[in-house]
């Protein structure tokens, strides 16, 4: 069983810290939310904690227990909220967070991502659980810190914690890796390759939120809704979860504020809680389109990767090398870059076979495409054309290079033998033809042919060698 990987303790304090000024920071903003003799507006604590907890690379320990309680209790201490209800608040924040955590927890990442095609339908309840968690505390305690009865108390703390729990955790449970994306290569879709046309979904949610604000009435509540469909068939998962945390914090919060008239006063239990539901459900309409998209997208991705790609040796299929070879040759053109091509064919490949078997030849396929790819630079082009024909593609490449990445495979490839099921390692060699061509615009086809002819001749030559077809040069 493998050992789980060190935590270095000074580390997992200093992160446990983190966690505890966070809760008091969401849990002072979420005070300061609350009318008069009430709880939050709106209230970021618990959603945050658990997706905090939920976003760690290991389980968390006791110190970010800790911590958080620690967080929550000093917020309400310096809210002078006095010892008895601070510590009645904490139990049911924490109750709820405890629940939500451990059901959350045990999905799988692409469920709790929003991955997955039904997400929605296992990220709901395990928020609705979480809530009602939540509310079992709000049974006990609501009546005595606020008034009311027991089921309004339950209520209550439900369509609160609900709310939080759509519109933040999904927020938190599918932002990327900042760090990666800071550092790692920029991807198409980045902010620097965006087209104008593409803010026009944002464009549109924001003048949804000012004319709520112009008109009022109680259909202003609805006014996001084809813009925030619009920005979940157009961003990604994370930021459409971002622009539904907008409209649900913004709404709460404007109408608490009078900023935003609906028509109907929202100054009792039911209308509150009403309008927090109705809040949740409009917020769980783009996260749903979005989720799904994001799992149509990475099928797509899947099965397109299928359509090129060699099922054994895991490099493209001829098919798949046709379309990225000539993509790669316009882009060479464009730069007026050279470029050769190496045809590669496995020698005595079919005594291979008919000794060792089939399987044993299919070993030697994968193992020449991994040791291939490895003396290959990271913009050339590796494809397998047919049975045990592979094709190199070497954009930017002169003559003495070309020679020189297709002389290292051929030395690899007779230098390491492959390990079969059995225990038995089998030598092998390749024979490689080189075309090279100075003259951009070149079609793939005629390089591949060229290259063919002069791998004919290293057949005929002997085997495992290189030879370079000198009308092409």
């Amino acid at each position: 069983m493998p050992s789980q990987p060190a935590v270095n303790p000074g580390l997992d304090l200093k992160d446990a810290l983190l966690v505890g000024a966070i809760v008091f920071a969401c849990s002072i903003f979420g005070i300061h939310t609350a009318p008069p003799g009430v709880l939050a507006a709106f209230w970021p604590t618990n959603a945050v904690l658990v997706g905090l907890l939920l976003r760690r690379a290991h389980p968390p320990r006791a110190a970010h227990w800790l911590l958080a309680v620690a967080g929550y209790i000093v917020a309400d201490l310096y809210m002078d909220h006095g010892w008895p209800k601070t510590l009645m608040l904490t139990s049911t924040n924490m109750l709820g967070v405890t629940v939500c955590y451990r059901l959350f927890a045990r999905l799988s990442d692409d469920v709790r991502g929003l991955r997955h095609p039904r997400s929605m339908l296992r990220f709901v309840p395990v928020a609705m659980s979480g809530a009602a968690a939540a509310g079992v505390g709000g049974i006990f305690i609501h009546p005595a810190l606020f008034g009311g009865t027991r089921a309004y108390g339950f209520m209550f703390w439900f369509a609160t914690e609900l709310v939080s729990y759509i519109a933040i955790l999904p927020v938190l449970l599918t932002m990327p890796d900042l760090v990666r994306r800071m550092t790692g290569p920029r991807r198409r879709g980045d902010w620097h390759h965006w087209r104008p046309e593409q803010l026009a979904p944002l464009a549109a949610f924001a003048g949804s939120l000012w004319l709520g604000t112009q008109l009022g009435g109680p259909g202003v509540i609805s006014f996001p809704i084809p813009a925030m469909l619009w920005c979940a068939l157009t961003y990604s998962l994370f930021a459409t979860a971002g622009i539904t945390l907008v409209f649900s914090m913004w709404t709460l919060l404007a109408i608490a504020s009078g900023a935003l008239v609906i028509g109907a006063p929202v100054n009792t239990p039911q209308a509150v809680m009403s309008l927090r539901v109705g809040v949740t459900l409009t917020a769980l309409a783009p996260l749903a389109v979005a989720s799904v998209m994001v799992a149509r997208n990475e099928l797509l991705a899947r099965l397109q990767h299928a359509a090129s790609h060699d099922p054994l040796t895991q490099v493209l299929n001829r098919g798949g090398f046709m379309a990225r070879a000539d993509s790669v040759l316009a882009a060479s053109a464009q730069a007026q870059w050279p470029a050769a091509v190496l045809m590669m064919d496995i020698d005595f490949f079919k005594k291979v076979n008919d000794t060792y078997g089939h399987a044993a030849g299919d070993e030697v396929l994968r193992g020449f495409a991994r040791m291939a790819a490895g003396c290959l630079r990271s913009g050339d082009v590796l494809g397998r054309l047919g049975g045990e024909e592979f094709a190199v593609l070497l954009p930017g490449c002169g003559v003495e290079d070309a020679r020189a990445i297709a002389q290292r495979i051929c030395d690899a490839f007779a230098a390491h033998p492959v390990a079969l099921a059995d225990g038995v390692r089998l030598s092998a060699t390749v024979s490689i033809g080189l075309g090279c061509w100075n003259a951009p615009g070149t079609p793939v086809g005629t390089m591949l042919s060229a290259a063919d002819a002069a791998l004919y001749r290293a057949k005929h030559d002997g085997r495992n060698r290189v030879v370079l077809d000198a009308a092409a040069a």
